[in-house]
């Protein structure tokens, strides 16, 4: 064996231990502290470029969805049917033409309300010529007045948009904004889409918007707040944004100056980044950067035309943590050094073998070795030392005993309470109750680590039937659905068996908790051993959790059919008042036109002839309404209508066909107060109304009046019939309990005044806080 106090022949005991706390003290804090440089210099290179290209890429992905939403929404107004109508007229339809460019600008304007990032929204026809346009300021969007618009027939993106193939989108550079001419101030970057026009194949002009391009910039130099630059460059190179411009928040984020990429970059380096795809790149040597870069692409059908995103960080700013570290392991080292000689002087003085001794021991016991003993026989205080140390060690290694054990039950407990939170949440997602049975017996036996685990739920006469069976299910004469005889159930308070895991299977040991809705037992989970062993209160508790998820859960269950099938009930109903008050109302009328055209036959057939095509047309309506009222939309004729118009059609279609004066007495303006949900509500009462007179009354005047009155809006149906005996509520056809019900819903009542020979009027009254 080695001799240690032999390889320092010259050196003093108080030599030897300042060399010895010196080389221990310092080596391990300079190799742990090189180290420590090293891998973090390796690791911060490696998670910056990972997080620098999550970042370009996110915020890259990010852009490309938001000018998939510009593409979509160009596509989408290009689609509105007055732009249709608008290109499909012929020249000279001067008045028509003012009229749909009026109602564009009207859409165009409730689009940029709701879109703010396009400053512009315009269609300008074939000659270059702006017909309709829309600008925002930056607060509000208004329309352009007609003798404000221009021509941009000269304008690049004109031509280059009308020459784009049918049904493709347009993306100009990004660029200036230009007016009458001259760039406009202050300066307004644009990046344009449009769809050029072109119904039969001529070219009729473009739909385009004006995407604010400093909606773009503004998010994407926000990656530079915190360290490093940020730019958007073209495919080409071009610089059309940098941090570096934006000094102040006045400064301007675009291209003021002609700036290119390659300057910045080796050309290999920019060749990289412009290549179209998303990766990193880190320039040699320690004044070099580490760069991210993904694309962006504007133009969804032109993959070559992109934008670049780029990131770059200096090596400088990225490992300047590093520095600090190695200061940091330096006047650690230098402290450590100063201990080091200090400590080996005074051991020097003080320190003998005994000490040596209990610093081994101490040292072990630090570690966790409580098994560690010292015998020192010195006769002296080391001795009482040595003594206390072994009894502290005894006291350490018993209270490390039970923290231990203490923190296995804590450990226990955390689990348990894990699994019932995830045993919760996979069964409270579940509403297939066998599915549901399942999954509570497998976790029961899993964590419990039973041999069996079984649930059995209640029947609707009171007994039970086994659920679900999990484990062992080769000794069990019960598969799940069959019901359990009286006495092999707990339930029914048989003493000699308890449950069907302990009538003739081998199972020693049985734990089972009823599953319990209030006061009333759904159901009990039971699990089953075949060794015999003890039942802790913990295990307990946790089938008691469990059999608690699986009453919530098999409640939750059986609420969602009843929710179901009342959902279904009241979609029925809705049906049938629809069909009621809508299609057999229509048909009705289309009866009564058919029966006139029998009586035209003779007398005008060329009148026959016009009514035909028209009840043809209200028939195609009814079809199209009975699709609508399946689906739950508005009737055919509430689709393109406000309830002024929609009722001026009725009046005219029954008048004809019913052959009586029908009177609109409107209040202008009354559309407004109406959602259509309400129009079309109270456009149904209206047509009951008026059907009925048609088939009951015998009327020859009927008066059909709208207005608002006081806090309400008030619309009766009058006519001057034989009248009839109001009955009660519970004794009302459908038709008057469908008006009942409408009217009920739009917050208001139904009021019915008829007397035999004197005609009858009814009354609709809507509160104008329920209207509005």
């Amino acid at each position: 064996m080695l001799n240690v106090d032999k390889l320092f022949p010259r050196l003093s005991i108080r030599a030897k231990l300042v060399v010895a706390f010196c080389f221990f003290g310092v080596v391990p804090v300079a190799v742990v502290g090189g180290y420590g440089a090293l891998h973090s210099y390796i690791l911060l290179n490696d998670a910056t470029r990972d997080r620098l290209k999550a970042g370009v890429v996110m915020k890259a992905e990010e852009m490309q969805r938001f000018l998939r939403g510009v593409h979509e929404d160009v596509l989408y107004l290009a689609g509105l049917p007055t732009v249709q109508a608008l290109v499909d007229l012929p020249p000279g339809a001067g008045a028509a033409r003012d009229r749909l460019a009026a109602r564009l600008g009207n859409e165009f304007l409730s689009f940029s309300r709701a879109r703010s990032v396009y400053h512009q929204v315009r269609f300008i026809d074939e000659t270059g010529r702006e017909v309709v346009r829309v600008d925002f300021d930056g607060e509000r969007p208004h329309i352009v007045a007609s003798g404000a618009l221009q021509s941009k027939r000269d304008r690049y993106y004109f031509t280059d948009a009308m020459a784009t193939p049918p049904g493709s989108v347009y993306v100009s550079p990004m660029d200036l904004n230009v007016e009458h001419g001259a760039v406009e101030l202050p300066h307004r970057p644009a990046v344009r889409y449009a769809v050029p026009l072109r119904p039969r194949g001529e070219p009729r002009g473009i739909v385009i918007l004006n995407l604010h391009a400093s909606k773009i910039l503004g998010q994407v130099l926000a990656l530079g707040r915190e360290l490093g630059s940020v730019s958007l460059s073209s495919s080409t190179g071009y610089y059309l944004s940098r941090s570096e411009w934006v000094r102040g928040a006045t400064d301007p984020p675009f291209a003021r100056r002609a700036e290119w990429l390659s300057r910045d970059f080796a050309p290999a380096l920019a060749a990289t980044i412009l290549g179209g795809a998303a990766g990193t790149l880190v320039e040699p040597g320690f004044g070099g950067r580490i760069a991210a870069y993904a694309p962006i692409f504007p133009h969804f059908e032109r993959r070559s035309e992109f934008w670049v995103l780029t990131h770059a960080y200096g090596k400088r700013e990225v490992l300047s943590s590093i520095w600090s570290l190695q200061l940091l392991v330096m006047a650690l080292g230098a402290g450590v050094l100063g201990i080091a000689v200090l400590l080996g002087v005074v051991a020097a003085r003080h320190f003998t073998r005994p000490i040596t001794a209990l610093s081994v021991a101490a040292e072990a016991v630090a570690s966790g070795d409580y098994a560690q003993r010292v015998r020192v026989e010195t006769n002296d205080e080391l001795e009482d030392l040595a003594r206390h140390f072994t009894q502290m060690a005894t006291g350490l290694e018993r209270r490390e005993r039970e923290l231990r054990d203490a923190t296995e039950r804590a450990e226990r407990k955390a689990m348990e309470s894990q699994a019932l939170y995830g045993i919760g949440t996979e069964v409270l997602g579940l509403l297939a109750l066998p599915r549901i049975l399942d999954l509570v017996a497998d976790k029961a036996r899993a964590l419990l680590r039973a041999d069996v685990a079984i649930l059995c739920v209640g029947a609707p006469d009171g007994a039970l039937r086994l659920g679900a069976v999990s484990g062992a299910t080769r000794v069990l004469d019960l598969a799940p659905g069959d019901r359990i005889p009286v006495c092999a159930c707990a339930r029914a308070g048989c003493v000699e068996v308890f449950c069907p895991a302990v009538v003739g299977t081998p199972f020693a040991t049985h734990l089972a908790v009823p599953m319990k809705s209030r006061d009333r037992v759904v159901g009990d989970l039971c699990v089953a051993f075949f060794e015999p062993r003890s039942v802790g209160s913990d295990e307990r508790e946790f089938l008691t959790g469990l059999a608690n998820l699986a009453t919530i859960a098999i409640e939750k269950a059986r609420l969602h059919d009843e929710v179901t099938e009342l959902t279904r009930l009241e979609e029925r109903e809705r049906i049938a008042a629809d069909l009621h008050d809508g299609i057999i109302q229509s048909i009705y009328a289309a009866g009564l036109g058919l029966e006139e055209c029998l009586r035209l036959a003779d007398e005008a057939p060329a009148e026959m002839k016009r009514r035909l095509d028209e009840l043809i047309d209200a028939l195609n309506v009814v079809i199209r309404d009975v699709r609508n009222y399946v689906v739950g939309l508005r009737p055919e004729r509430l689709q393109d209508r406000d309830i002024s118009q929609a009722l001026a059609e009725l009046a005219r279609g029954l008048s004809l066909n019913g052959l009586l004066d029908l009177d609109l007495e409107l209040e202008p303006g009354i559309q407004d107060l109406l959602t259509p949900p309400q129009t079309a509500e109270l456009y149904h009462i209206c047509r009951e109304a008026l059907t009925n007179v048609i088939k009951h009354a015998r009327a020859s005047r009927v008066v059909l009046s709208a207005a608002r009155d006081g806090d309400a809006l008030r619309v009766t149906v009058e006519d001057d019939g034989v009248g009839f005996e109001v009955p009660a509520r519970r004794q009302t056809g459908q038709g008057l309990h469908n008006m009942a019900d409408r009217a009920r819903r739009l917050g208001g009542d139904l009021a019915v005044e008829s007397a035999r020979g004197r005609g009858t009027r009814i009354t609709v009254a809507i509160p104008a806080g329920v209207a509005a």
